[in-house]
């Protein structure tokens, strides 16, 4: 398994990009669509993560 396909390392991706969108609030470079995504993109790959520790995932 390579590291793109790490859930836990998608995790941490998303929540990485996620953070950067949040700091930009208040300045001109903040794109409210765009932190949606990445906060939308974080919690699925948080709920990939929890399916992936499942006991009875492959």
């Amino acid at each position: 398994m390579t590291a793109s396909q790490d859930p836990a390392g998608r995790l941490a991706e998303a929540r990485r990009i996620a953070t950067q969108e949040l700091h930009k609030q208040g300045t001109p470079e903040y794109d409210r669509r765009a932190h949606e995504r990445a906060v939308e993109a974080e919690r699925k790959a948080a709920e990939a993560l929890r399916a992936s520790q499942e006991p009875d995932a492959g």
